[in-house]
């Protein structure tokens, strides 16, 4: 992933979970039904990015990924 994309997913998933937790102190009524699906939300984007991070570093550790001569494989679909 670009260093781009991962700065907007981690802005879109702050943006999620911090709006939760909002939802989660200000409103008085539907205040689980608002703030629980957002934060929720957040908090599996932020961690599917850190996730998609972990592998990318780990696939370069393995000597895997895209480097040298040899072309990235594509899928035939």
């Amino acid at each position: 992933m670009s260093p781009t994309g991962v700065i907007f997913s981690y802005a879109i998933g702050l943006i999620f979970a911090v709006g939760g937790i909002v939802f989660l102190i200000g409103l008085d009524q539907n205040r689980l039904l608002y703030g629980i699906p957002y934060l929720i939300i957040g908090l599996v984007i932020i961690g599917g990015v850190m996730a998609s991070q972990r592998r990318m570093k780990r696939k370069g550790a393995a000597g895997g990924g895209h480097g040298g001569d040899d072309p990235p494989s594509r899928s035939p679909y």
